[in-house]
């Protein structure tokens, strides 16, 4: 009896600041992409998108991006399922359609047949340098353009700025996630002054009120992927350092691991507490057996 309530105590006590007694386990490493950069969990599929940036950078050849199809296994089922992209990043499915952010616009395809149905982009025809892009649960689509320094939705086939945002209280942006009633915007960093940088923290946005607000107060990390737990948390990844990181409902961060630099905009499914990172600079994508109540 002692034995069994120390037990509970412990995990309260574990839960209650934010550790993980079981380390994630490594399940498999796909390799063979070019540059992936974000992968997401197609449910009524059961497969995986996986958005490849090709060359990049200085010297980078336009047009060579792509998205593959993944199994649930990690085997690549068809590593150019979609090409004719710069630089696909963040990845959405919703509506029966895959999203995808691009530097010029948001691609939108169509799951059943792998064609390109419409492209979205700013009215003045400016590249918008799009990245992650999220849907909600009512199959709007997000995505934020740093250029025009605004969150853009697709809502009934309209595509338009949604929200304005003020990046000198948010930081720069990154990663996207909708909920239900808000919208959460992972930060890359966030310059105090020209000696001092802080790292990225996630802000919110309200659906109702466009109110923008913040998840706590401690910096987190070079904000790339940021997904739910399922459990009230998020996980997100630092493309510089490589860090994973658990972050509680409040906003206070713990490291699950580090990787690589690298570590792009990974998937959490969290009916098979799956945790999917793409390695961006090492062309593989890997898979981790996480929960965060372990």
């Amino acid at each position: 009896m002692k034995r069994s309530a120390f037990a509970v105590l412990a995990l309260s006590i574990t839960a209650a600041l934010g550790l993980h007694a079981h380390p994630p386990e490594l399940l498999w490493e796909s390799d063979g992409f070019m540059g992936p950069e974000s992968i997401v969990y197609d449910q009524p599929n059961d497969v995986y998108y996986v958005s490849n940036m090709g060359t990049y950078g200085d010297g980078a050849t336009p047009g060579d991006g792509f998205i593959s199809r993944v199994s649930t296994a990690g085997t690549i089922l068809d590593l150019k399922w979609v090409e004719g992209f710069d630089n696909p990043k963040g990845l959405a499915v919703a509506n029966g359609r895959l999203y995808v952010g691009d530097d010029n616009d948001m691609v939108e395809i169509d799951l059943a047949s792998g064609k390109i149905v419409a492209r979205h982009a700013p009215a003045d025809g400016e590249p918008a340098w799009f990245n992650d892009c999220t849907a909600d649960p009512d199959g709007n689509v997000y995505v934020f353009s740093p250029r025009v320094k605004a969150v853009f939705r697709l809502h009934a086939g309209k595509f338009e700025p949604w929200v304005q945002i003020d990046t000198s209280i948010t930081g720069g942006l990154n990663g996207l996630r909708a909920e239900a009633e808000r919208l959460l915007l992972g930060g890359w960093s966030h310059r105090i002054s020209d000696e001092v940088e802080e790292l990225g923290h996630i802000s919110t946005v309200s659906y109702a009120t466009k109110t923008i607000g913040r998840l706590g107060n401690e910096p987190i990390c070079h904000i790339d992927g940021l997904e739910p737990d399922g459990h009230g948390g998020y996980t997100t990844t630092d493309w510089l350092t490589g860090d994973v990181m658990a972050v509680t409902s409040k906003g206070k961060p713990t490291k699950i691991m580090t990787l690589v630099q690298g570590s792009a905009d990974h998937e959490y499914v969290i009916e098979k507490s799956l945790l999917l990172i793409p390695l961006m600079k090492d062309d593989v994508v890997r898979a981790y057996r996480w929960n965060p109540m372990l």
